[in-house]
């Protein structure tokens, strides 16, 4: 199987998993995928797997490595595409939401 089909199964192994509830599975298979685009160079994909795996991380309450992911994968596409495209569009909803997320929980913790 080419590079480009083993990522794209594992990127879609992984959030099979993270849809079942298993998220140990899911974060094990998305780091794969990962690891394997960031070898190729293959930005396009590292960007949409940082996403994939900042979902996992905000659906179990992981704000901070969620942020930070959601935001490497923004900046690559930016730089890549200029950030005119749905999958940026979906990133920055994805960073919005968990940034309004941790305002409001802090804000509660005060």
């Amino acid at each position: 199987m080419c590079a480009a089909k083993v990522i794209g199964s594992l990127n879609t192994q992984g959030m099979q998993a993270m849809a079942r509830g298993d998220f140990m599975n899911a974060e094990f298979m998305l780091h794969q995928a990962l690891r394997k685009a960031n070898a190729l160079g293959a930005e396009g994909y590292t960007a949409k797997i940082q996403n994939n795996l900042a979902l996992i991380f905000a659906a179990q309450g992981k704000n901070p490595q969620a942020t930070a992911l959601f935001a490497a994968a923004l900046e690559v596409l930016e730089r890549r595409t200029g950030g005119n495209n749905r999958l940026c569009d979906s990133i920055r909803r994805n960073l919005a939401a968990v940034s309004s997320h941790a305002e409001n929980k802090a804000a509660h913790a005060a």
